[in-house]
């Protein structure tokens, strides 16, 4: 067996510990309510700002070309 090793890039890793705004408000989003691995190499955040209620979600793709 062969340990294949990707590393992400700085950019992508960022992203992911990021802070979101809500769309609707501008509040700062600290932390998704979930998040996801989507097969192709994809992070989906689900957020819900607790100012005004509003869901939205983000992707992150997880590319290290």
């Amino acid at each position: 067996m062969q340990l294949q090793i990707h590393l992400a890039k700085l950019s992508t890793l960022r992203a992911l510990a990021a802070p979101a705004r809500c769309p609707e408000c501008g509040d700062w989003m600290v932390a998704p309510v979930s998040s996801e691995f989507v097969e192709g190499g994809e992070i989906r955040h689900h957020w819900q700002c607790d100012a005004c209620g509003e869901s939205s979600d983000a992707s992150i793709s997880l590319d290290t070309d």
